[in-house]
C-alpha cells in the first residue's frame, strides 16, 4: 500500500472496497482469477456431484445392478 504524506492510502479494506467501486464501477469487482474462482468453484463441484448421481441411476435404471454404489465408473 502507498504512503502519501506518511498515512496509508486506504483506511482498511471497506475503504479499498468503495474506493474501487466509485472508480471502476460495481462489476470491477467481477474482475479476476480470485473471483472467477468463486463463481466457478461451486458450479464444478455440484457438477460432479450430479454426474455421480446420474451414473448412479444409470447404474441401477438401466443395468439393472441393485448392488450399485455412487461414484467412479
Amino acid at each position: 500500500m502507498k504512503m502519501i504524506d506518511g498515512k496509508p492510502e486506504y483506511k482498511g479494506a471497506l475503504d479499498v472496497l468503495g474506493s474501487v467501486i466509485r472508480k471502476e464501477g460495481f462489476f470491477s469487482l467481477w474482475k479476476g482469477f480470485t473471483p472467477y474462482y468463486m463463481r466457478l468453484g461451486p458450479h464444478t463441484v455440484l457438477t460432479f456431484i450430479f454426474l455421480e448421481q446420474m451414473n448412479l441411476m444409470y447404474k441401477k435404471h438401466v443395468l439393472g445392478d441393485s448392488s450399485a454404489k455412487g461414484g467412479g465408473l
